[in-house]
């Protein structure tokens, strides 16, 4: 029964094909852009290459990330006399929009990817790896480098952090919830789903968010050696631990204090209502809440498993990719490790409100003082790289397939089996049909 349903919901997942089509900018951008050179100006730093006049970066669109990266890069020119194009591109797209405008000599010399994309950026040849220093390196946690490392080498220069975290309602919840077992105890006196109302709120079925409780019981995505990488031959999503972990997920669904159904919207909306105590979900959220609850928002690391354990939420690092077809890498590189300075990450985080990914700045006062981003940088200590592995991406569906089943009450170990099956039988497949 839930082969036959996950298959079929596969099947139809592959049958979607994705197009992509460049950001709207001037025709001008092109190679000109990329790879303009000043062969009369001398080089400066450590390399022989000439200065260019210009190096074109894509950052993703928001309005104040391209605020922030605008001061950031403005610096850059007055400090090196070299012009820098900021192209807004969604952060979504931009590998698949770099893809195609890449080899065809349209695109950037850095672009804006997260790391657990590059698995699939670095098999398709869309990027050149950094050659780091080792005081570079000291900059950044052990996690953090392994989130951009594959094959031994550093594809993304990281820039900011991001992990999930809870919000509370300090009006319903005045204390910070240490455990899961205080906060379902509140959730049995406090639910009332006929009225709408939750003790806490989590997407059930996103594996995202079900995946920090699996892996908190002993579960892992892919087995991981430093010296060699993710095996994808040893997926543990249906061992012990994991089956722990969807068994306790499920346990909510059963008792009512999860829907069997939610969109992020409608638990956001509830959220800002005041009709949920916590909900768990990423530091993009801030604002939105903060702009609705004001001084009753209270933000905490993910309360301890009974175990003890905090539940390992995956971290995510978003960083700069250098641009295999730029004429202009070193000067390219200069320009990343400015923009992932001191300096400029503190710029970062406060206009665009991004935690920094460096361990001087995720240490000190400007985060560790803040009310809200504390809890990301403490939680970000008990966090996961997401996968880097392009077969991270087969995991997804089936996963999300697995716990719908779960909430309709089916049995965790015939379900987390047939999801592994479903996913060893798509890696298969997609590496066939890649050689």
């Amino acid at each position: 029964m839930f082969k036959k349903s996950i298959g079929f919901i596969l099947i139809c997942t592959l049958l979607i094909t994705l197009t992509a089509c460049g950001p709207k900018r001037d025709t001008a951008q092109g190679t000109e852009n990329a790879g303009t050179s000043n062969s009369n100006t001398a080089a400066q730093g450590n390399t022989e290459e000439a200065k260019p006049e210009k190096l074109v970066i894509w950052a993703n669109d928001s309005e104040k990330e391209l605020a922030s990266i605008r001061t950031i890069t403005s610096r850059f020119t007055a400090e090196n006399g070299i012009e820098v194009e900021v192209v807004p591109v969604n952060a979504r797209e931009q590998s698949k929009t770099f893809s195609l405008d890449g080899p065809a000599g349209r695109g950037p010399d850095l672009w804006w990817a997260t790391h657990n994309s590059m698995g699939k950026n670095v098999l398709q040849g869309l990027a050149e790896p950094f050659d780091l220093d080792e005081e570079t390196l000291k900059n950044y946690s052990e996690e953090a480098i392994q989130a951009v490392t594959i094959d031994g080498k550093i594809y993304n220069l990281p820039m900011v952090v991001e992990t999930a975290v809870l919000f509370y309602n300090k009006k319903l919840l005045p204390e910070q919830p240490e455990s899961w077992s205080d906060l379902e105890q509140f959730t049995s006196t406090f639910t009332n789903p006929s009225d709408n109302k939750y003790g806490f709120l989590i997407d059930g079925t996103n594996f995202y968010y079900t995946n920090m409780f699996m892996q908190g019981n002993g579960g892992y995505i892919f087995g991981y050696d430093k010296s060699t990488g993710y095996n994808i031959d040893d997926i543990g999503l249906n061992n012990e631990g994991s089956v722990k972990g969807a068994n306790l997920i499920q346990s909510w669904f059963e008792k009512n204090y999860l829907p069997k159904s939610i969109t992020g919207d409608v638990m956001d909306g509830l959220f800002k209502e005041g009709k949920v105590g916590a909900v768990i979900s990423v530091p993009a959220s801030l604002m939105n809440y903060a702009d609705a609850l004001k001084d009753d928002l209270g933000v905490a690391p993910i309360p301890k498993l009974d175990n003890g354990n905090r539940p390992p939420s995956f971290l995510g690092i978003k960083g700069w990719v250098l641009s295999p077809f730029s004429k202009n890498k070193e000067w390219a590189k200069k320009l990343a490790l400015f923009m992932t300075n001191q300096a400029s990450l503190e710029n970062h985080f406060r206009v665009a409100g991004e935690v920094p990914a460096t361990l001087g700045i995720l240490t000190s006062d400007l985060i560790t003082k803040d009310p809200y981003f504390s809890a990301v940088a403490e939680q970000s200590k008990y966090a996961t790289p997401t996968p880097n592995n392009p077969e991270i991406s087969q995991t997804w569906e089936p996963m999300k397939n697995a716990f719908v089943f779960l909430s309709q009450g089916n049995d965790a170990q015939e379900v987390l089996n047939e999801a592994v099956e479903q996913i060893k039988e798509q890696i298969n497949i997609n590496n066939a049909s890649a050689k």
